[in-house]
């Protein structure tokens, strides 16, 4: 008969599961368990209540050393103590956290591409319900800077580092004077070395956000009833000459799917200062 301390020593299923997804293996998961709930013991009693064959559990313990989850107390016998989970742990949750966030953003950002391209027919007529194609890099920026002077409540602008450069050099006036005219102008890009001047210029006056990784995807909501996808062909800093394509819409369920997008990418991102220009 098992006795209460045994049995509150027993590995439980859900907690072997949650150290296998972040990477450990099935005898690295046991040891790591008991040792945590028993505190420094003897390789022999370690294996015999992670219930592993003793040959197995010294490559397991020798791995979970490289992986800073032990260390070793020397001695005859050694001993082996675990580190805390908080300081070895929590980091490699918190960065595959990150990179699931990450991964749902683009996601999102590839059905509603999948969703819009629907609606176009490549090969047929340029309108298609309420769907126009743009071409071309001049077409493109022509269409946003009309829908920027129409705008009246809101503009929401996901773009790419580069794409930050060719906004500002495209549509800065004209954004700049529908702020003035009450109209909110939000912008989200990342920020690297090659456009953090436009960043700061850009922030001064209006509303943006710095994402860690590019999003994957550039478009534009004006007034919550208009959008513009564009596929950037090159990705260069030019504005006169592209192969762009810009999918405009009216469609309200389209529209409606991208301005939610925007919200929960703006509300993600904390909002931070820009580093200061250096000399």
């Amino acid at each position: 008969m098992v006795d209460s301390g045994k049995r509150a020593l027993s590995v439980e299923e859900s907690q072997l599961n949650a150290l296998r997804h972040i990477g450990l293996t099935e005898y690295e998961s046991r040891l790591y368990l008991v040792l945590v709930k028993m505190g420094p013991v003897k390789a022999s009693e370690l294996s015999f209540r992670a219930q592993i064959p003793r040959t197995k559990a010294y490559g397991a313990i020798n791995e979970l050393e490289r992986k800073g989850l032990l260390r070793i107390i020397p001695g005859k016998p050694d001993v082996y103590s675990p580190a805390s989970p908080g300081e070895v742990l929590m980091p490699i949750v918190n960065k595959l956290s990150r990179q699931l966030t990450e991964a749902e953003s683009v996601i999102e950002g590839l059905m509603l591409t999948f969703e819009t391209n629907r609606f176009v027919k490549r090969d047929g007529p340029k309108e298609a319900d309420g769907f126009w194609e743009v071409e071309g890099r001049p077409g493109v920026i022509n269409k946003l800077n009309q829908i920027f002077s129409d705008a009246s409540k809101s503009v929401n602008y996901c773009t790419s580092a580069t794409g930050l450069v060719r906004a500002y050099k495209a549509h800065c006036d004209i954004l700049e004077k529908a702020s003035d005219r009450g109209v909110a102008v939000r912008i989200i890009a990342p920020v690297n070395s090659e456009n953090a001047v436009v960043a700061r210029e850009i922030a001064e006056v209006l509303e943006f956000k710095s994402i860690d990784k590019p999003f994957g995807q550039n478009f534009v909501t004006v007034d919550s009833r208009e959008l513009i996808v564009m596929e950037i062909l090159p990705e260069d800093l030019r504005t006169d000459q592209g192969a762009d394509k810009g999918i405009w819409t009216t469609n309200r369920l389209v529209v409606e799917l991208h301005g939610e997008l925007f919200e929960r990418l703006w509300n993600a991102i904390p909002t931070r200062r820009l580093p200061p220009q250096t000399a």
